[in-house]
C-alpha cells in the first residue's frame, strides 16, 4: 500500500475512533436514571459479593462484568454506564479489524463508523449504549463469534472456533436472545472445507461453547437459574408487557413494533442510511459473507417480529450492527472501480452523499449527548428544596415505577389519602392514563396549590398554610 494511502487510512481510522469514543463515553453521568439499570448494576455487584438472589429472570455474564467494574473503578451507576460503553465501542473496533481484510479500509471504517457515529437510542437516551443495560454485552460477543467463525470460515486454524465458542457462550449469558443467532454460526462452521474438517470443528465449536455456558452459571445455580429463566421469560411472553407504539398503548404490540422502535430510536434517515448501504452491498457479489449477514438479519426479525408477542423500545438493538457491516460492505462497493466512467461517478457520489448524511447523524447525536442533564423527575426534589420543602412526600401518578422510585428517594407515594403529601408529580403518558379521583381531587383543590412544569412533569405545589405541619 503506497505510504499516502496508508496515511489517509489511519488519520481516518483516528478521527473515526475518537469521535465513537466521545460518542460513548462523553458526559455519561448527565441523563436520568433509566429502567432497569440500577437492577442490573447492583446484582452484578451482589454476585460478586456471594448473593445471587437479584435479577435471575436473564442470564449472568454481562451482570458479572458490571460487578467486576465496579471492584475496579467504585461502586455505582457511572461505572456500570462505563463498563457498557467501553463494550460498544470495542464492538466498533472489531467490526473494523474484521471486515476489512474482506472489503478494504473504507467499507470497514464505514461500518465501525455507522455503528460508534449513529445514534441508536430509546426513549431516555440517544444511545442506548451509554447505559448499564445487557444489550451491549450481548452484542459485543455475538460480533467476536461471528467474526471468529469468519475467520475459520476462510481457512484460518482451529483456535478461531475457541474464541468463538467462547464468545457466543458470553454472549447468550449476557442475554439469551443471542441464542437466535447460533444456527448461522453452525452452518458457517460445517461449510469448512473438506467436510471431516467442518465436522470436527463443529465438535470444537459446540463443546467450548456449552463448557463455558455451564461455568458461567455455576456461580448463580445452574439447573435453578436457567429453570427460573426460562419460565420467567415464558410467562413474560404469555401475559404482554404494556408499551406505548406509535402513541397507542398495547399489552400485546402490533408485529411491527420492533421496526416501528428502530426508526424511532434511531431515526428515520439514520436507518435509511443504513437501508441504502445494505441495498448496495448486493452488487458486490459477496455472497458468502452477504449470506452469513443476511441470514443473521432475517433469523432476528423473525424471532422479533414473529415469534416474541413481546416488544420493547430496545429490542431493534440486536440487528443494528448487522445492517451497519452490510451497510459497509455497500458503501466499498459504491467506490470500488468500475468499467463504465458514468456508473463509477454515480455510485461514488451514492457514497458520498451516504457518508455525508451518517456524518451529519453523528454530529446531531455528539450535540444532543453534549447537551445532555437531569430532567424531569431528577429535579422535583431539587425545585421543592429551593422552595423550602425538605420532607413531606410526593404523590406520583403517570409514569411507570422506575421514573420516580430512584429519584425521589423514598418519599413518593401513590395512595390520595396520604397525610403528607406536599406535591404532586404527574406525566401524561398514553400507557398510565390520570386516574379520576386524581383529577377530580387537583380540581377541588386548585386554589391551594401551585403549578410548575419541569420538562416532561407537571408538578402542584401545596401551599404553605395548607402543609402538613412536618413540611413546613
Amino acid at each position: 500500500m503506497p505510504r499516502t494511502s496508508r496515511l489517509t487510512e489511519w488519520v481516518a481510522f483516528a478521527v473515526v475512533m475518537l469521535w465513537g469514543l466521545y460518542q460513548c463515553f462523553w458526559n455519561l453521568a448527565g441523563p436520568n436514571v433509566s429502567a432497569d439499570e440500577p437492577i442490573y448494576v447492583d446484582a452484578g455487584w451482589d454476585y460478586l459479593h456471594g448473593d445471587i438472589a437479584d435479577n435471575q429472570e436473564h442470564p449472568p455474564f454481562a451482570k458479572y462484568l458490571m460487578g467486576f467494574g465496579q471492584l475496579l473503578f467504585g461502586q455505582g451507576l457511572l461505572t456500570g454506564r462505563s463498563v457498557a460503553a467501553l463494550a460498544a465501542f470495542a464492538t466498533g473496533v472489531v467490526l473494523y479489524f474484521w471486515l476489512r481484510r474482506e472489503i478494504g479500509w473504507v467499507g470497514a471504517l464505514s461500518a465501525a463508523g455507522f455503528w460508534l457515529v449513529l445514534p441508536h437510542g430509546v426513549i431516555t437516551n440517544v444511545r442506548l449504549d451509554r447505559l448499564a443495560l445487557l444489550e451491549p454485552f450481548m452484542v459485543l460477543f455475538a460480533v467476536i463469534a461471528f467474526a471468529a467463525v469468519w475467520q475459520w470460515f476462510r481457512g484460518r486454524p482451529w483456535w478461531w472456533l475457541v474464541l468463538a465458542g467462547v464468545s457466543i457462550a458470553f454472549s447468550v449469558t449476557s442475554k439469551v436472545s443471542s441464542a437466535v443467532l447460533i444456527p448461522v454460526l453452525l452452518v458457517f462452521v460445517v461449510l469448512r472445507r473438506p467436510l471431516r474438517r467442518g465436522l470436527a470443528g463443529l465438535a470444537v465449536f459446540c463443546g467450548v461453547g456449552a463448557v463455558v455456558g455451564v461455568l458461567v452459571y455455576l456461580p448463580v445455580g445452574l439447573f435453578d437459574s436457567v429453570r427460573y429463566m426460562l419460565d420467567f421469560q415464558s410467562q413474560h411472553d404469555a401475559t404482554g408487557h404494556l408499551i406505548a407504539v406509535a402513541g397507542v398503548a398495547y399489552t400485546f404490540p402490533p408485529w411491527w413494533s420492533n421496526l416501528w422502535f428502530w426508526f424511532d430510536g434511531m431515526g428515520v434517515m439514520p436507518v435509511l442510511v443504513l437501508l441504502a448501504g445494505t441495498v448496495a452491498s448486493v452488487f458486490s457479489r459477496r455472497w458468502a459473507l452477504l449470506g452469513m449477514l443476511g441470514a443473521a438479519i432475517a433469523l432476528l426479525l423473525v424471532f422479533y417480529l414473529a415469534v416474541s408477542d413481546v416488544a420493547l423500545s430496545h429490542y431493534y438493538y440486536a440487528w443494528v450492527w448487522l445492517f451497519c457491516a452490510t451497510a459497509g460492505v455497500g458503501v466499498a462497493e459504491l467506490l470500488r472501480p468500475k468499467r463504465r466512467r458514468v456508473l463509477l461517478s454515480a455510485s461514488r457520489i451514492g457514497a458520498v452523499l451516504l457518508l455525508a448524511v451518517a456524518v451529519v447523524c453523528g454530529v446531531f447525536t455528539s450535540v444532543v449527548i453534549a447537551g445532555q442533564r437531569a430532567s424531569g423527575m431528577a429535579l422535583v426534589l431539587p425545585e421543592l428544596e429551593s422552595l423550602g420543602i425538605e420532607q413531606g412526600d410526593v404523590y406520583v401518578a403517570g409514569m411507570a415505577p422506575w421514573e420516580f422510585v430512584y429519584p425521589i428517594e423514598g418519599r413518593w407515594t401513590t395512595e390520595l389519602d396520604d397525610p403528607d403529601i406536599v406535591a404532586f408529580a404527574l406525566k401524561d403518558q398514553v400507557r398510565f392514563p390520570l386516574d379520576a379521583a386524581l383529577t377530580a381531587e387537583l380540581e377541588e383543590r386548585a386554589g391551594e396549590l401551585d403549578r410548575f412544569t419541569i420538562d416532561d412533569v407537571t408538578l402542584y405545589v401545596v401551599r404553605a398554610a395548607e402543609r402538613p405541619v412536618a413540611a413546613g
